[in-house]
């Protein structure tokens, strides 16, 4: 992440050379320069509190402010929230970069329903925005909003924290500044600007989003965190771009209609547009179960992803979900245009456990083979006990990746508390897998049904003991660009890592291999040498080192959010083939996964 580095050594450009604070005038004039964008207090005082409500006197402060005055705006509001900024300069550029105070929540200890926010800037809709414990960028059209994550409260399992009077039983919550750009010829120089807050759900929810005067912020808050995401959208590791994606979902749409007998919600196209605004995911597959898939329509299923897919932005790979429920279930990914969609029931509709109907997973590379067109199968959920996967059935060619991680919880390993939550076998996971000598590379995706992907969250009344403690999945990977190729090569070459659900960097190297390589055995006396650059999305706690499935070295990391680790494996004999992951767990709980390197 060396880019990286070059970035944080010029972070901070709110101090002059004779190291006195920058004053206002200089800030706005710094962060002018690095974003093109002419800084405006965003919220200055409220329009319509709509069905918001004031904080009170008993609050737990979040950024840098003494005015006692923050509005609370919950997901299930029906009217929304608006304010007027403060007058847009006349000299303004191009774009105006309105600073906001944000907080986001989730509302109660228990798993609430995902949604969405709305923007609006003088009633033309800017972007949406979803509950984050993370910074996080959204890009709309037009306008981009990046919310630096500068405050992040987590309570333990099964606990909740008492943020506020209006906020007394919360399990997560995530504060700090943010820059609403938006295009200057949507403003009148002179005037002030009115911003709206709309709330988009379906199922009632207890998650909020809260808005408070932003005027202190220049001088208070460390917004060249929120800076640093307009920068550089897409962060750099070694010399090439880290992207996260969720390519692992399910809509509610059964054949081309959407139905209450649908195992999600939401119809694909909203899917799609989830997946892309509010999600703010950088690559998405929809994976339909084969059985939910017209059989005279799959080549306009399929082509679903082509009419979404926008190389530099949104990237969206081809795919189903191969519901086999005899031999596991597998995602099927595909390269290029012109896939096809095999049934897991041989005889067509719901999976089945009829060996006499049920297709193998050798029928189904078969199959996929006569397309002609690159493909790879990713098996997940392996050890649940309501549709496990045989190991047994392994074909290296395309079983490249493994899914440790998903709303069902962890796969790595049996008891993995709290991210592993579902009924499970105790030796179909990870671990067994690598001791089998299979050699996979580690994704995660939500496996969402609720219509929210990148943020999947108790479909209502459907799967409510699969949502737990941690985000709901997303897969990264390490590529040189954002384009459809690119992502499934980096996939396929197992040049990849899972999280829970934040965009946590992580680069791992043997010898200077990236993840997912096979090295050679070394020579008689030679030691691999393994190098771990991390930067957590909240304080880190601590780095693992996994052997051959078992933990060889822990690393502390006492809650900085950048840690490096150079470890030697002395330990290493070139007689037996030797895999190394890592594993990364910061305070919050939230987790990331490398993929494997092997040597020998």
């Amino acid at each position: 992440m060396q880019q990286d580095r070059q970035i944080e050594n010029v972070e901070y450009p709110f101090f002059g050379p004779d190291g006195r604070r920058a004053i206002h005038g200089e800030i706005v004039h710094a962060i002018e320069q690095a974003v093109g964008a002419t800084p405006v207090d965003g919220f200055a005082q409220p329009v319509d509190l709509g069905e918001a409500r004031p904080a009170g006197l008993r609050i737990s402060g979040f950024a840098e402010m003494w005015a006692r005055k923050e509005w609370l705006l919950g997901l299930s509001a029906k009217k929304g929230l608006s304010w007027h900024t403060a007058p847009v300069p006349a000299g303004a550029g191009a774009r105006v970069a309105f600073v906001l105070n944000i907080g986001f929540g989730n509302g109660s200890p228990l798993p609430q329903p995902s949604g969405r926010w709305d923007l609006f800037v003088n009633d033309r809709p800017a972007l949406a925005v979803r509950t984050v414990n993370h910074s996080q960028l959204w890009r709309g059209p037009e306008c981009a909003l990046a919310f630096a994550a500068n405050r992040i409260e987590t309570a333990e399992p099964f606990g909740s924290l008492c943020l506020s009077s209006l906020i007394p039983a919360e399990s997560s919550a995530a504060f700090g500044p943010a820059l609403l750009v938006v295009p200057t010829a949507w403003l009148e120089p002179g005037r002030r600007a009115v911003i709206r807050a709309q709330s988009v759900a379906g199922p009632e929810s207890a998650r909020w989003v809260q808005f408070a005067p932003a005027n202190s912020l220049f001088e208070v808050a460390d917004l060249w965190a929120a800076v640093r995401l307009l920068q550089q959208p897409s962060p750099a590791a070694g010399g090439l771009r880290v992207f996260f994606g969720d390519i692992h979902t399910h809509s509610g749409q059964v054949m081309d209609e959407c139905a209450d007998k649908g195992c999600g919600l939401g119809s694909r196209a909203e899917n799609y547009a989830f997946a892309r605004g509010a999600g703010a995911l950088d690559f998405y597959a929809l994976t339909e179960h084969e059985w939910q898939i017209d059989p005279h329509k799959t080549a306009e299923y399929l082509a679903l992803a082509d009419a979404h897919n926008e190389d530099g932005r949104f990237v969206c790979l081809p795919g189903y979900e191969f519901t086999n429920n005899l031999y596991g279930h597998r995602n099927v990914y595909f390269r290029a245009s012109g896939g096809a969609v095999l049934d897991a029931n041989a005889e067509g509709g719901r999976p089945t456990l009829d060996p006499a109907k049920c297709r193998t997973p050798q029928q189904l590379w078969a199959a996929m083979e006569q397309t002609g067109v690159p493909f790879m199968t990713v098996p997940h959920h392996p050890s649940a006990v309501t549709h496990p996967l045989n190991l047994a059935f392994h074909n290296p060619t395309y079983d490249r990746l493994y899914e440790v991680y998903s709303c069902w919880g962890s796969s790595e390993y049996y008891g993995d508390f709290p991210r592993g939550v579902s009924d499970r076998y105790r030796n179909q996971d990870f671990q067994d897998a690598v001791r089998r000598g299979q050699r996979y590379g580690l994704i995660a995706s939500s496996d969402g049904h609720d219509g929210h992907p990148g943020a999947a969250q108790s479909p209502l009344g459907k799967l409510h003991q699969l949502f737990h403690f941690c985000g709901s999945g997303r897969a990264a990977v390490l590529a040189p660009e954002l384009t459809r190729e690119a992502v499934f090569d980096a996939l396929y070459a197992r040049r990849c890592y899972a999280t829970t659900g934040t965009p946590i960097l992580l680069d791992v190297r043997v010898n200077g291999a990236l993840m997912g390589t096979e090295l050679p055995a070394l020579p008689a006396g030679a030691a691999p040498q393994l190098s771990v650059v991390c930067r957590g999305t909240n304080g880190l706690d601590h780095i693992r080192i996994v052997r051959n499935a078992e933990i060889a070295h822990t690393h502390g990391c006492h809650g900085k959010h950048d840690c490096r680790l150079e470890w030697e494996d002395t330990a290493y004999g070139p007689g037996t083939p030797t895999s190394y992951y890592v594993r990364v767990v910061q305070k919050d709980r939230e987790s990331a996964w490398s993929s494997p390197v092997w040597v020998g």
